[in-house]
């Protein structure tokens, strides 16, 4: 490579590099408990059609990440390109500093965990419609509001959608019309007190539920004692072909939590459940049971007291 063919390949790299830096804005959207809570606002150049915001809610079992960690790098490039307005919040980890893991001790501060994170992405969302609809750089359609995270972000994410369903937590913060247009949940869950989860007001989002068979961590099935306990993608599936409500869910056999991570190769499927169901057909059902014998089951005996380990 000659001196001039170097000399260019370093200028158009800083200028794409001085490009993303500045499509990035950040803004305080609430404080919590003495937490300020923060958002990423990415900037697309050119908006979609539908003028959508896609929310992210990183991972890391209620204990770590940030909203702005690797996790989060290819979700705004990826989203951003497609013309998304690209929101990472920060939310409370609830299990941070969590010392004791025995059974009640443990389920209640996972409740307690969730319940918050939950209520700090309704308050995004709240903030959001308030500030953020329009702006000198992009605007966006209140009606086309996308959920997506990972592992406990996934939770978060579910659990917000049936919350506002439902009047649970701090839904009233919103228009009583208000509806996100989709969730994209990878190994989520909702936590209820009230068995399998029902929507009683309103209608879920058209859900795409992406989780490993054998996840013991965020379960794919359910672990209850009577109505209390944890329900999975497999069992909330069920809720929702009963009554008709949209879905897609890909169900990764001998597959476990690492499916959390898989988001970061699986753009095209998110992609296609965007156009297809969210701003096509938002009744479709969709159910694919998917095994490729070339990836070896990851995290299959991970459970959640094992997050002691991560604690501190």
């Amino acid at each position: 490579m000659n001196k001039k063919r170097i000399i260019t390949s370093i200028i158009l790299f800083f200028s794409i590099f001085t490009l993303f830096a500045q499509e990035k804005e950040t803004y305080l959207f609430a404080t919590k408990d003495t937490a300020k809570l923060y958002m990423d606002v990415y900037v697309p150049a050119v908006q979609n059609e539908q003028h959508a915001c896609l929310f992210f809610v990183f991972g890391g079992g209620f204990i770590g990440g940030k909203r702005d960690d690797e996790q989060v790098q290819t979700v705004w490039r990826h989203f951003t390109e497609k013309g998304y307005v690209v929101i990472a919040i920060d939310y409370r980890l609830g299990m941070r500093g969590h010392k004791n893991f025995s059974a009640l001790a443990s389920v209640k501060q996972f409740k307690k965990s969730i319940d918050m994170a939950a209520e700090d992405l309704i308050s995004a969302m709240d903030y959001t419609l308030k500030h953020l609809l329009e702006t000198k750089k992009y605007k966006i359609d209140p009606k086309h509001f996308i959920l997506m995270g990972s592992s406990a972000g996934a939770i978060a994410a579910l659990q917000a959608d049936y919350s506002l369903c439902n009047g649970y937590l701090n839904y009233d913060i919103l228009p009583n019309t208000f509806r996100p247009a989709g969730i994209i949940s990878y190994s989520g869950a909702i936590f209820s007190t009230h068995g399998r989860p029902k929507y009683k007001k309103h209608s879920p989002a058209p859900t795409l539920f992406c989780h490993g068979t054998e996840d013991k961590l965020v379960i794919y099935t359910k672990t209850n004692v009577f109505n209390i306990g944890l329900f999975g993608s497999s069992s909330i599936v069920k809720e929702f072909k009963k009554k008709g409500y949209g879905y897609s869910i890909r169900r990764y056999q001998g597959l476990g939590h690492q499916v959390a991570g898989m988001f970061r190769s699986e753009y095209d499927i998110m992609d296609q459940f965007l156009e297809k169901t969210v701003f096509g057909n938002p009744n479709i059902q969709n159910d694919l049971l998917y095994f490729n014998p070339e990836i070896e089951p990851k995290w299959v005996d991970f459970k959640v007291k094992d997050l002691k380990r991560f604690s501190n």
